[in-house]
């Protein structure tokens, strides 16, 4: 059971490691998706990863501020297709909305980090 835990907090805290697993894994059934299926599964994993990663480096707490970030944007882009789109079509809508999320969290997850190593960096030659 042990190892259970120490797997889950290595990809809690390198959740690209399931991104390469889950892409690796689905490239061999499903070549042309399989980095739409690596992509959302693994922005599931970085909802947590990204203020888990924050609150380890920096002692910030932003886990309700990311959902409630994302769900604002839902919001907005909703809105933006409602008013553009004749029907909205709710499957594709939803995996707009979790890929950028993805693309977003990605983003925030390696400047995150970026800045972690700076600072350390910075305070080891102090």
């Amino acid at each position: 059971m042990e190892w259970i835990s120490i797997a889950g907090n290595v990809l809690l805290y390198v959740p690209f490691i399931l991104f390469l697993v889950v892409y690796a894994l689905s490239y061999k059934s499903k070549k042309r998706k399989a980095l739409g299926i690596a992509a959302d599964i693994t922005a599931f994993l970085l909802f947590f990863s990204v203020p888990a990663s924050l609150d380890l480096l920096f002692g910030v707490k932003v886990q309700p501020f990311i959902f409630m970030g994302a769900l604002l944007f839902a919001i907005i882009l909703l809105i933006r297709e409602w008013k553009t789109q004749k029907e909205l079509e709710v499957i594709k809508f939803l995996r707009k909305v979790w890929r950028i999320c993805f693309l977003a969290l990605s983003a925030i997850y390696a400047a995150t980090w970026l800045a972690g190593l700076i600072f350390l960096a910075v305070q080891s030659f102090r």
